[in-house]
């Protein structure tokens, strides 16, 4: 069997050839349409999929895009990784490995030959500015996706702990933040990272504020 491509969607997305060699799409709603079935291995109607990327042109319009994307993804994916009919598209969830595999199986810390997950948000800062119903898609997709998002991240600030690496625990920590501005793992860890730089007063500061903000938000 063809090597598998590795499909990111933790974070920024992006589609990574076997040799690790980014693969490069014409247009954000290509990739978007590959991040769509690939994590929703299932058939899906063409219609539904014209409407969802191209919802401000014709259903005639919407449809010829949606033909020039396969034909464009086709190459990119392998061959026969896409099954399609006259109504109908599906790929194939064997040729394609996700990281969102991984994160459900609770492989973050990988091993020498895969490495660590990398781990943020669920297609983080990528989208589809006239497709709504992309949009929810997404956020549906995000929420779903969320605690074992965060599980993993305190995974990967616990292992920056036992290696002493506080600049990496406050990237972490910053990553959990921009998913949960009141997680109290997250504004542990980066209070734990300034202290570790030497910084109490910074560490003192964070704390403060987090306080102010249950206080504001949860009256607690």
């Amino acid at each position: 069997m063809e090597a598998r491509r590795y499909l990111r969607c933790l974070g920024q997305p992006s589609l990574l050839a076997p040799n690790g060699e980014p693969v490069r799409f014409r247009t954000k709603k290509h990739l978007a349409l590959l991040i769509h079935i690939a994590v929703d291995p299932k058939p899906h109607q063409r219609d539904r999929l014209a409407e969802l990327l191209w919802p401000r042109v014709s259903r005639t319009e919407a449809r010829h895009s949606l033909a020039t994307a396969l034909s464009i993804l086709r190459p990119r994916v392998g061959p026969g990784a896409i099954e399609s009919s006259r109504d109908q598209v599906r790929l194939l969830p064997e040729r394609i490995e996700l990281d969102l595999q991984r994160l459900e199986a609770g492989d973050v810390l990988g091993s020498e030959v895969t490495g660590p997950l990398e781990v943020a948000g669920f297609l983080d800062g990528f989208d589809i500015p006239d497709s709504l119903e992309f949009t929810h898609w997404k956020d549906r997709q995000q929420a779903r996706f969320l605690p074992m998002i965060k599980d993993a991240l305190v995974i990967l600030i616990d292992r920056c702990r036992r290696t002493g690496d506080s600049r990496q625990i406050e990237r972490l920590a910053d990553r959990m933040l921009a998913l949960d501005e009141l997680s109290e793992e997250a504004i542990r860890a980066k209070m734990e990272a300034r202290a570790f730089a030497g910084d109490r007063l910074t560490a003192l500061e964070l704390f403060e504020a987090w306080r102010l903000k249950l206080a504001e938000e949860l009256h607690a």
